[in-house]
């Protein structure tokens, strides 16, 4: 490709993961929470709901992924944006039928989105790895999430005022069909990303080449690193929003507007994970990411020491937690991008979406089986402060998260490999 070329499909990507970057933050940032509130849908369910896009990602990102290296990633993405789009419209058809279909029609569509969802992302960073010159990949995805995101926020911020003004299920639905023409709109930009790797008849079967890719060295062991980093955090947005919803009462546009907070937080840790990836190499990151993780997790159950409005502190903890979780996605994206191997690029970037999936699957359906099923006390206390069953998951994913330090030697840390001794190696 001519520098010219490089630089129009990098604007192709840019627009792609813009136009659609709002229906994934709606997961995140309390919007679809607020949605299934206001149709009455339980707590726990809700945090169910939620975790089954990623579930479906988990299940259904290899196969497509393989299929992606044989019959082409754009075929495959396709067919992926078409899935997302209906998905997300049956959460619209949703609230027009009756309370005993509702949350079966929500479930669906989280299910489809999640399965378009791995269709096109099991091979998104596949697609984008032979376009993006290696020297810049970091500070590139860092940007790229700063400008999706931030457009994001603005947008959010509108619906938010809206929202404020006029509190009805109309608005709401207006809102979703906003974010559903985005979606449409997507397809036409996606079209306009080249897809350089040409897709090449199978030499192996599925296992065989799976095999091949669980075979890279240090790659099997850095997947499960990311999984388990994902399955102590993932939840956590979503139960910081249960816990803002049930314990401090706050309304459902004061719960969206924090959410969007995590997004902001998001756009400075892209930006900052981006050059310490390129400067320093991902052990670092990491680490930094452990242990900001655990801070804010444990500051978040002393919200009630804090001597101002709780709003604020509520709203500090979430944008810090946005900050260190981007700064986490840009180091697991830059790492994989230099570790997958000329072969098979989209089963091997499965394969990691799929552990990743996994985990933020899987944090988010035990943790609403956990509350749903009573295992945490809903009133218990910590250094005298009361505190409920979402801070017992809290406090959890805080004292695991930390621990996890000691994984940091499944990290082969390819990328400028310059960590402190102090630092867990792998061997």
């Amino acid at each position: 490709m001519t520098e010219a070329e490089t630089k129009k499909a990098m604007r192709m990507i840019v627009l792609t993961a813009s136009f659609g970057g709002l229906s994934y933050l709606s997961i995140n940032n309390g919007l679809l929470l607020a949605y299934f509130s206001y149709l009455n849908v339980p707590s726990a369910t809700i945090l169910l709901l939620l975790a089954l896009m990623p579930l479906a990602q988990f299940v259904f990102v290899l196969p497509f992924s393989f299929l992606a290296d044989i019959f082409g990633k754009k075929i495959i993405g396709n067919f992926g944006l078409i899935f997302s789009l209906f998905g997300y419209v049956l959460l619209i058809v949703a609230s027009i039928l009756p309370e005993n279909f509702y949350i079966w029609i929500i479930g669906t569509g989280i299910v489809l989105f999640g399965i378009g969802s791995a269709m096109t992302l099991g091979n998104w960073f596949a697609l984008l790895h032979p376009i993006i010159p290696e020297k810049i990949r970091g500070r590139f995805f860092g940007r790229l999430r700063l400008t999706w995101q931030s457009i994001g926020i603005v947008l959010t911020l509108l619906f938010i005022y809206t929202l404020e003004q006029f509190p009805s299920l109309g608005i709401y639905q207006a809102v979703l069909i906003i974010i559903s023409i985005f979606m449409a709109v997507r397809i036409f930009f996606y079209q306009q990303i080249p897809e350089l790797d040409k897709p090449v008849p199978p030499k192996e079967s599925f296992l065989k080449t799976l095999m091949n890719v669980i075979a890279i060295p240090d790659y099997i062991s850095f997947c499960s690193y990311c999984f388990l980093l994902t399955f102590f955090t993932a939840a956590c947005p979503q139960i910081f929003n249960l816990i803002e919803k049930d314990v401090l009462s706050f309304s459902k546009t004061e719960i969206v507007f924090i959410g969007n907070l995590l997004i902001v937080g998001a756009l400075a840790g892209f930006v900052l994970g981006g050059r310490m990836v390129d400067k320093l190499g991902t052990k670092y990151v990491f680490m930094f990411c452990h242990l900001g993780f655990g801070a804010i997790l444990i500051l978040f159950l002393l919200r009630s020491l804090f001597p101002g409005e709780i709003i604020v502190f509520v709203g500090i903890l979430t944008l810090l937690f946005g900050l260190v979780q981007a700064a986490s996605g840009i180091a697991m994206t830059s790492e994989t991008l230099v570790l997958i191997p000329q072969e098979n690029k989209s089963l091997a970037t499965g394969l990691w979406f799929t552990l990743y999936s996994g985990g933020a699957g899987l944090s988010g359906i035990l943790s609403s089986k956990a509350l749903e099923l009573n295992l945490i006390n809903p009133e218990w206390s910590l250094l005298g402060l009361q505190m409920s069953s979402y801070d017992g998951l809290l406090l959890m994913f805080g004292t695991m998260v930390l621990l996890m330090t000691v994984t940091l030697g499944l990290i082969p840390s390819v990328i400028k490999k310059t960590p402190a001794a102090w630092i867990p190696q792998s061997t």
